[in-house]
């Protein structure tokens, strides 16, 4: 019984930590990205192979255009989310078009 109660413990610390540290960790079922005042938030996000991101408009205009490839969708008011899946492993960089310069920027690390 005492073991059991121990291992309890020990997984409510784990999953406190992991809720904490979030930002770093690979999620369950992908993650979310909110774009506001000319930054990505998080700046990093980390998922698995085959699972999704979505970026969610929150203020102004911005785009998710990665620094490799083709995708470039816009957020705005009438485009409030935008997602994409990831199938291969590796870190993927993207910018907002329109702020770029004021250093609005993102990666993705899929694992």
């Amino acid at each position: 019984m005492a073991r059991w109660s121990r291992m309890r413990r020990i997984a409510g610390v784990t999953l406190a930590a992991t809720v904490v540290l979030g930002a770093g960790v690979a999620q369950a079922g992908g993650g979310t990205v909110k774009a506001s005042n000319y930054t990505f938030k998080p700046g990093t996000i980390t998922v698995q192979k085959g699972q999704k991101v979505t970026w969610n408009w929150v203020n102004g205009r911005h785009t998710v255009t990665f620094v490799k490839g083709t995708y470039d969708k816009t957020l705005n008011k009438s485009n409030p989310s935008r997602s994409r899946t990831f199938k291969r492993a590796g870190t993927f960089k993207y910018y907002c078009r329109f702020h770029r310069a004021l250093g609005m920027k993102g990666k993705v690390v899929v694992q």
